[in-house]
């Protein structure tokens, strides 16, 4: 651009001039913004870049000033746990003086049981600690996850329980299992049972499919699918309701497949061991001075066979029809029943130590003996250490606490007359003790016996002579005495009396309770423990995490919770108990101690890290002083300059105007 032509019109030397004194203006301001507030960077514009990667920084710090200050609040978390298990193991070495103490021969059972009063408060405060340690109200020893600790060989299938309730009628006493069940099993169909009966006619259900099973917690029933009074089995229907019930339940392991237990299960069997449980009544002309009877409990076989083989069509469900018949005379054509012993004065008695014996007929099966097992008798005799009070107390320990529990006296007897006799009186003849007997009060005798056939009878392909038992009890009171309770065991078997067996009106006459043997295919099943953990965030990101995680306490863990020194043998065990304890204990202050001195480290690298990014940060944004400074004295001069020379060209133009004057 020329300047040489002379023009009042357009200054272009001003305008020249002005142009350069406000980009200096605009360049002093700005290094007078940098001066003033230290940063180089105030606003995006000033460096756009720059500013992104300050920012970024900024959070890092900030986040990793916190992280640190999170790592201290570890630490002292850490403390605490430790300290209190510092305490709990203090504890220990004490409980583990006191067993020691208690397990030496010198001390008695007193002595002992003084010692394991304080064994007991030092538990209880070990547990207290477990149970309310806590920092910043958080329990440290309170379980928030549970972790696999190991795994245990288990069966696909644990066990196959059963139970099977039958009221014994005319329409169903051959159609109860003879040979326990059979269990099918299939991945596609599911689970379906089969027997054969005591006729031996074969019995299936329908399946029941895997989806209703789990629906059902793998129980069902059977008679639910035996298909309908019209179906297959219409057999085992009366009046539209099954005859026989059968309940089967299962537990499979969580992790087995259904291939798992089908293998557990096809081809498998459960036993069924059924009973028939009956009453009794007694007939004849004598009715004073009678035995009670409980029980009878019959064989299932015996029960089939009675019925089964019976001339005169015993029928369960009537009270009279004749089942078992014990007489000492002949009763509808039955023979003669024998007793054994026979003895009628008390010498007698005194003297017979023959074992005692009944024999009778029983319909269906024949000739039978009800032999005596055992005669127990319990009584209300004052104890001497406890007059007054016709029990005794019996002590004992339960989870390591001392319990006491008052027991009648029970006694026995043997299984002879001559046993019995001379358990209820002494040499006098008398019953209470004040007469050399042994009861101050009322006595109850019960004498159990056992059923037997002379010839095995049959049902279902097999044959048995066990047919069953049932007990006879008499009361002794007071004023009784050898010749009494004779005379009351004479009246009661003698040869008028006749005892009536019929079906029990419980209504479920047979029953049992069973558990079925799966296959041996096994999994691996893992085993669960309590796990407290904590994370403590150690850095600005989210993943910079450390885990606190240790197992949780308590007397359990430990495995000193039954611990006592109430014994010599309990003081002894329980030296091993607390050694096992101490061991735990430690073993978790090491890991505490750990975590302890990692977390210091993180520290120490969170506040190296924070350092180092902000000194990286001050170069982006902070102010180079002399830099600026040296900038903005040149910038003074060059804005001095400018204002004189836009002064000098203002000036140029007032001398052109004085030529035209």
């Amino acid at each position: 651009m020329s300047l040489s032509t002379t023009s009042i019109v357009t200054n272009l030397l001003g305008m020249n001039a002005n142009r350069q004194l406000g980009i200096v203006n605009d360049r002093k301001a700005k290094s007078t913004e940098k001066l003033s507030s230290g940063y180089k960077i105030n606003r995006s514009a000033d460096d756009a870049a720059g500013l992104a990667i300050s920012e970024k920084m900024r959070r890092q710090i900030r986040g990793l000033h916190q992280s640190a200050e999170n790592i201290n609040e570890g630490v002292g978390y850490c403390q605490v746990a430790d300290g209190a298990l510092n305490e709990v193991d203090d504890m220990l070495k004490r409980m583990t003086e006191l067993a020691i103490k208690a397990a030496n021969g010198t001390e008695d059972d007193a002595d002992r049981e003084y010692i394991d009063k304080e064994m007991q408060q030092l538990k209880g405060e070990c547990n207290r600690i477990f149970k309310e340690t806590s920092y910043n109200d958080r329990l440290i020893w309170k379980a928030n996850a549970v972790k696999q600790i190991g795994s245990v060989t288990q069966p696909a299938v644990k066990r196959v329980s059963t139970y099977s309730s039958f009221d014994i009628k005319l329409n169903n006493y051959d159609k109860i299992p003879y040979n326990g069940f059979k269990v099918t099993a299939t991945a596609g169909d599911g689970v379906r049972i089969s027997w054969k009966d005591y006729n031996n006619t074969e019995h299936t259900t329908e399946f029941v499919s895997w989806d209703t099973l789990k629906e059902n917690n793998y129980r069902f029933e059977i008679s639910d699918y035996f298909g309908g009074p019209d179906g297959p089995n219409s057999d085992l229907y009366d009046a539209g309701l099954p005859v026989i019930k059968h309940t089967v339940a299962f537990n499979p392991n969580e992790a087995s497949t259904i291939d798992d237990m089908v293998t557990s299960l096809n081809g498998r069997s459960i036993s069924n061991g059924a009973s028939a449980s009956m009453s009794a009544s007694w007939e004849g002309a004598d009715t004073s001075g009678k035995f009670s009877i409980s029980g009878p409990s019959l064989n299932y076989g015996a029960a089939y066979a009675s019925r089964h083989n019976s001339a005169s069509g015993y029928n369960f469900d009537t009270p009279d029809d004749i089942f078992i018949e014990p007489s000492l005379t002949e009763n509808s054509g039955l023979s003669n029943l024998t007793r054994h012993p026979t003895a009628t004065t008390v010498e007698d008695a005194l003297t017979d130590n023959t074992g005692w014996q009944f024999s009778f007929n029983m319909e269906g099966i024949g000739p039978v003996k009800a032999t005596v097992t055992g005669i127990s008798y319990s009584t209300n005799d004052y104890q001497e250490e406890d007059e007054g009070r016709w029990w005794s107390w019996y002590n004992y320990t339960y989870n390591g606490q001392p319990r006491q529990e008052r027991r009648g006296h029970s006694y026995s007897a043997g299984n002879t007359l001559q046993g019995l006799m001379n358990s209820l009186t002494g040499n006098t003849g008398s019953l209470p003790k004040s007469a050399g007997g042994m009861n101050d009060g009322t006595a109850s005798y019960t004498m159990s016996m056992s059923i037997t056939s002379d010839s095995p009878y049959s049902y279902g392909t097999g044959s048995s002579s066990t047919v069953g038992s049932m007990s006879l009890s008499f009361t002794v009171g007071q004023s009784d005495t050898q010749q009494t309770v004779l005379d009351k065991i004479n009246r009661a078997l003698n040869d008028t009396t006749v005892l009536d067996f019929s079906k029990s009106s419980s209504g479920n006459d047979s029953g049992s309770f069973s558990y079925m043997t799966v296959g041996s295919n096994t999994i691996e099943e893992p085993i669960w423990g309590g796990v407290c953990n904590i994370d403590i965030q150690a850095g600005p990101e989210a993943d910079h995490v450390i885990d606190i995680m240790y197992d949780e306490l308590g007397l359990y863990q430990l495995g000193i919770y039954t611990a006592n020194t109430l014994t010599q043998d309990d003081a002894t065990a329980a030296i091993d108990q607390l050694k096992t304890a101490e061991y735990v204990v430690s073993e978790q202050r090491a890991q505490f101690g750990a975590y302890q001195n990692r977390l210091e480290h993180a520290y120490k690298v969170n506040k190296n890290a924070e350092e180092n990014t902000q000194y990286a940060e001050s170069q982006i944004r902070d102010t180079d002083m002399a830099k600026e400074m040296v900038q903005n004295a040149k910038d003074n001069i060059l804005q001095q300059a400018g204002q004189t020379m836009l002064a000098q060209a203002n000036q140029s133009r007032q001398g052109m105007l004085q030529l035209l004057s």
